[in-house]
């Protein structure tokens, strides 16, 4: 079976992105966007190993089935800027096409670990 993704440092696997974001071994720490592709934008996860993994938004996307708006809000009063920000990784009320990452991230940080996990790697 293909894994979803593979740590470089311990070699651990997560064979599903349900499986990933349910170790409780990895927390997001950062969103690198990509203004030109919001989903080749990049979260950076910290793994108990002490790894950083980096996956791409476009993993995650189909976790948010709200609306997606079709303008950047970047550079408006509107914008908090969080974007900017590797390290901020709050939800974002602007209506800017952006805000659907925002809301991506807020899943991932809220999502439920399992109390154990099954170590594969």
């Amino acid at each position: 079976m293909h894994a979803f993704q593979e740590c470089f440092v311990c070699g651990k696997k997560w064979f599903s992105r349900d499986d990933f974001l349910d170790d409780p071994g990895i927390e997001i720490i950062g969103y690198q966007v990509n203004f030109d592709d919001l989903p080749a934008g990049i979260f950076l996860f910290n793994h108990s190993c002490s790894a950083t993994v980096s996956l791409s938004v476009r993993y995650f996307n189909g976790l948010y089935e709200g609306p997606i708006f079709e303008n950047r809000a970047t550079g408006s009063d509107e914008c908090p800027e969080y974007c900017l920000y590797q390290d901020q990784l709050d939800k974002c009320s602007a209506r800017c096409e952006c805000a659907y990452v925002r809301n991506i991230i807020d899943i991932v940080k809220n999502w439920p670990k399992t109390v154990e996990c099954i170590e594969s790697g």
